[in-house]
């Protein structure tokens, strides 16, 4: 398959997607817009996959959308260099709809943020399920005062259930950027790094996840997510019941029994 301004890369169960437009420290073309649409549906295909880290090239992560498309939309002119399938999808997905495709993705997902993520990129991370940061990135909203538009990709959504409703507004009204080492501490990400070592911890904990049972992963995830929408903590009970009832009758869920409790070795997870 081919990708623009995007490469995508397997290895060890893990898919690692990286935002490729460094000059622009990897702002949001339409082209790369399309390629990451594709990179997740390759994910979500290939059952071989099961943990995927999305990071960018060069010194930045994403800069939010590409500053050619941000003045012709200023000027009521049509982005350069996009394809009749880009300028459909355009018209038929709403700006930001990145953020629902990987926040939808039923398989554990890494932001490994390698430098600056504003805007857009900001929202894309946010997305994430989990997230790595340089200690030295500047991460927010930027768009907020720098354009005098509303956020997008989801982050109204995700941002208050991640650190909660006032610091949500006071992030998304103001447009602050903050750094990395900040980031960690507010809980916008799980920790921050030295720049050089965002990629490796980001890697390691996909290995970590990708080496459990790939069907009780995403069964967990898809708890976890649920719960945040459900009142009563009773009917989440039965819904992990239902889970446990589907783990108990995979192939996974013998090999760890055996594995751990009889053989005394580590169990080799098939997703089966």
């Amino acid at each position: 398959m081919t990708y623009q301004n995007l490469t995508y890369e397997t290895q060890n169960h893990i898919a690692l997607i990286t935002l490729d437009n460094p000059e622009k420290m990897n702002a949001m073309t339409a082209q790369m817009v399309t390629s990451f649409s594709r990179a997740v549906e390759a994910a979500r295909g290939d059952d071989q996959v099961r943990v995927v880290v999305l990071t960018g090239r060069g010194r930045g992560f994403c800069s939010g959308a590409d500053t050619e498309l941000l003045i012709a939309l200023a000027q009521g002119k049509p982005a350069q260099n996009s394809s009749s399938e880009d300028s459909r999808r355009h018209y038929m997905e709403p700006i930001g709809w990145f953020g629902a495709e990987i926040a939808q993705l039923e398989k554990p997902t890494i932001a490994a943020i390698n430098g600056s993520a504003a805007g857009g990129g900001f929202a894309l991370a946010m997305a994430c399920d989990m997230r790595i940061i340089a200690e030295d990135a500047k991460f927010g909203m930027a768009s907020t005062h720098r354009y005098a538009l509303p956020p997008e990709g989801g982050i109204t959504y995700t941002l208050p259930r991640i650190v909660g409703l006032s610091k949500a507004c006071e992030l998304l009204l103001t447009g602050d950027l903050v750094s990395g080492a900040e980031a960690e501490r507010l809980g916008l990400a799980n920790r921050a790094v030295p720049a050089g070592e965002v990629l490796t911890q980001a890697m390691q904990l996909a290995e970590k996840i990708a080496g459990n049972g790939p069907i009780a992963m995403e069964l967990t995830k898809q708890l976890i997510y649920r719960g945040l929408h459900e009142s009563n903590i009773g009917t989440q009970i039965e819904r992990e019941h239902g889970a446990l009832v589907r783990g108990f009758n995979t192939e996974d869920y013998r090999e760890g029994a055996i594995a751990w409790w009889i053989d005394k070795r580590k169990p080799n997870f098939k997703g089966r």
